[in-house]
């Protein structure tokens, strides 16, 4: 192996920093290959260097969150050896913390607990109850050698040699922790060794490809361990700690080598603890649907989803279905990414055939780990999840979020039926749009609702545009690694495709209104009244007159009884799309009426 594959410069002993470098890299490599991470088993790295150079991490199967400080290093005979903290933070909820030392469990009680994770080397010192052992990592001064290894007690144990009462109890002891007890008795290496596992299974893989030129073979790692005695340690009600004769506890050292360096101990035949990639982790990318009645705000939530995964290098195709000849979603996000346009025709029922022909023009043009499919706003997932069995070649199915209208639901929450119903029935994710515009107690309403009719789907309410997007990702992760049962997309259904809802079926249409001159408001109202009760979407760019008598193009929005206009984009056709049941269309001497309409748009910005 040589270390230049992963810097591109000689190592500087002199430095200071070297080792804390080369473990950065490895985990930034990682991580920005995101389907490699999961396969590694990592579920998160968040970098901290406000101080130290710090890092937190989520590995898959492991429930506390791990953190790995950097202390420094030296140089000895050529090697470069860095000492890191290693942390266990468990969840405050975990029964974990009763074999920590009360200092950790009153930590994690406490409000800022996890703002103190998160911000891990400002506060390594603080959180110093949590450290659990060290990981060394070693780099030959030439390049040509790297080992990471644990060094960790089997338990760390610390005996408490008066004992810990309730105060104020000490008369009459309450025990917290009773005299010669353990204080202290937390398996440190076995909840170190997952974390442990995935960092050196980074390196063979960041590492090893330029090994073994000429094989086709990566170098894999050479694997020791051994073990040594040490004293148990006990600490009186003074605080002095003193070795305690007689009471002996195991230290084990565990190393994975490449390269020139060579680490001490007897030979392991593999990794212990090291994450197996299923199949979803190192083959297809995954395909989300994202579905959700008309108007409730689909195409602003997948604005916002998008900006969240690619601020973290998460990059995402897209795949938009609209009910029509005519995509203007796909042009409101074509600048943001890579949109794949699927029109004249709902994707679950008439346009099934097109999906393949656009992933494979997606995956072709940018191989990402994940993409999205936005159906219209009458598609029914079920429908969707039905076919899915016809791209097992191509992607692997992911979630089905349903984005709600709020608004539209609390209106008519007992109407909930056919296509919404089963878009809310069929759902992993509900997100609930426009959450801001009810009261708590009409959203605990809702949110019950829901809750009744999906009450395995995770919900989340989307106020002022805001979405919890990590507790999106902490759900999907915690599926992936087994934590939760079946998501409700994925269940089997009985019957048959000819039997499940389509907006066919219910009478759902999209008409195409093109606009051949500017309009006033007035004109648009107009037109969105005369198109019928059945009317439920409308959207489309138009020049709209303003005051002064100048045209300003926008664009159109409507849905649960607003109206709304924003900034068009770059474009050359000007019209209005209707989407509902029985949507009527202005004749001849409607749409001269409507284009002599004088009331001018002196607000179309509010």
């Amino acid at each position: 192996m040589l270390l230049k594959t992963l810097l591109p410069r000689p190592l500087d002993p002199s430095g200071g920093s070297e080792c804390a470098t080369i473990m950065g890299a490895v985990l930034t490599a990682v991580h920005l290959d995101r389907r490699s991470a999961r396969a590694l088993g990592f579920r998160g790295i968040r970098p901290s260097g406000t101080d130290l150079p710090a890092w937190t991490c989520r590995i898959a199967s492991a429930e506390p969150v791990f953190g790995l400080v950097f202390e420094g290093e030296k140089l000895e005979d050529g090697i470069l050896a860095g000492s890191f903290a290693a942390y266990v933070f468990p969840s405050p909820e975990s029964t974990l913390l009763d074999t920590f030392p009360l200092e950790a469990m009153h930590l994690a009680m406490s409000p800022g607990y996890e703002e103190m994770v998160r911000s891990l080397s400002r506060n390594a010192e603080s959180l110093g109850a949590f450290r659990l052992g060290t990981v060394i990592l070693k780099a030959a001064a030439d390049g040509t050698g790297a080992a990471f290894g644990l060094k960790a007690n089997a338990r760390l144990r610390c005996v408490s040699l008066d004992g810990i009462c309730v105060p104020g109890t000490e008369e009459n002891p309450d025990w917290l922790v009773g005299p010669g007890t353990y204080e202290t008795d937390v398996p440190a290496y076995a909840l170190l060794l997952p974390f442990f596992s995935a960092l050196a299974a980074s390196m063979e893989a960041v590492l090893g490809k330029t090994s073994k030129e000429g094989t086709g073979q990566n170098e894999a790692l050479a694997l020791t361990i051994r073990t040594r005695k040490i004293p148990v340690t006990g600490f009186d009600k003074n605080g002095a700690v003193r070795d305690l004769a007689g009471r002996m506890e195991h230290e084990i050292e565990l190393w994975a080598a490449m390269g020139s360096i060579s680490v001490p101990g007897r030979s392991v035949q593999h990794l212990p603890m090291r994450h197996k990639a299923r199949k979803d982790e190192t083959g297809l990318p995954v395909l989300h649907i994202l579905t959700g009645f008309l108007g409730a705000g689909k195409t602003t939530f997948l604005r916002q989803w998008l900006d969240y995964l690619h601020g973290r290098e998460r990059y995402t195709g897209v795949i938009q279905n609209e009910l029509g000849q005519i995509g203007l979603d796909a042009a409101l996000m074509h600048k943001e990414t890579m949109v794949e346009q699927l029109d004249d025709g709902c994707v679950c029922c008439s346009l099934s055939d097109s999906i393949r022909p656009g992933l494979e023009r997606l995956i072709h043009a940018m191989p990402a780990e994940q993409f999205i499919l936005e159906t219209s706003g009458v598609a029914n997932p079920d429908n969707i999840m039905a076919a899915m069995n016809d791209l097992c070649d191509l992607v692997e199915p992911g979630l089905v979020i349903a984005v709600a209208d709020a608004m539209a639901l609390s209106r008519g929450q007992d109407k909930l039926s056919g296509i919404y119903l089963s878009q809310v029935q069929h759902a992993d994710v509900l997100v609930v749009s426009k959450a801001d515009l009810l009261d708590e107690a009409e959203l605990e309403n809702l949110t019950h609702t829901l809750r009744s009719l999906n009450s395995q789907a995770l919900i989340l309410q989307a106020k002022y545009g805001a979405i919890a997007f990590g507790e999106l990702d902490a759900f999907y992760s915690a599926w992936l690694d087994g934590k939760k049962g079946a998501l409700p997309s994925h269940a089997r259904r009985l019957g048959t495709l000819a039997e499940l809802v389509t907006h066919q079926k219910e009478g759902y249409e999209a008409r195409v209104l093109p606009l051949k001159r500017p309009l006033t408001e007035e004109a648009v109202r107009y037109l969105i009244r005369q198109a019928g009760p059945g009317l439920v979407r409308a959207k489309g760019i138009a020049d709209i007159i303003a005051d002064d008598g100048e045209t300003v193009p926008v664009t159109v929005q409507y849905a649960s009884g607003r109206l709304a206009y924003e900034k068009a984009p770059e474009s050359d056709e000007r019209y209005l799309v209707l989407i509902g049941t029985g949507i009527v269309l202005p004749d001849e001497a409607g749409r001269k009426k409507l284009y002599g309409m004088q009331n001018k748009g002196e607000g179309i910005w509010n």
